[in-house]
């Protein structure tokens, strides 16, 4: 049974629910000042619209249609790779780059002994996919 109780001073919260990833957080907490040193203590008019805003610009889109949430979702999953996540499959490719062996670009890539390798050329190295025997 869950017993929290979320207010609007209800600190950040990140949970699975489902098949969803959640974020919540109270909207007191984009008051600035105490939650977010870089801002000044605000005074509102409208908090609720306030707040609005402020999602109103998570989700604005850049020139290229990636958004503040976008880009930080990116780089947190970036450094769940770089920590050696458990739950990626080993010989999942790691990251989007040019090909070391055949040269093609934007492609996915895994570290391997033999440089930065696409599933294409991993699968025909010696050590590495199913000419391993």
């Amino acid at each position: 049974m869950n017993v929290y109780a979320p207010t609007h001073d209800s600190p950040l919260r990140v949970n699975i629910e489902g098949k969803e990833l959640v974020i919540r957080v109270g909207i007191n907490r984009l008051d600035g000042n105490e939650n977010h040193p870089t801002l000044p203590a605000l005074l509102f008019e409208d908090r609720v619209q306030w707040v609005k805003d402020v999602i109103r610009e998570i989700d604005n889109s850049d020139e290229v249609g990636g958004t503040p949430l976008i880009y930080m979702l990116d780089k947190c999953m970036h450094e769940a790779l770089e920590q050696g996540s458990i739950g990626v499959a080993e010989d999942s490719a790691t990251h989007i780059g040019d090909c070391e062996k055949c040269g093609e670009n934007c492609v996915p890539l895994r570290h391997t002994n033999k440089g930065q390798l696409c599933p294409k050329c991993f699968v025909h190295e010696p050590t590495g996919g199913m000419d391993n025997g």
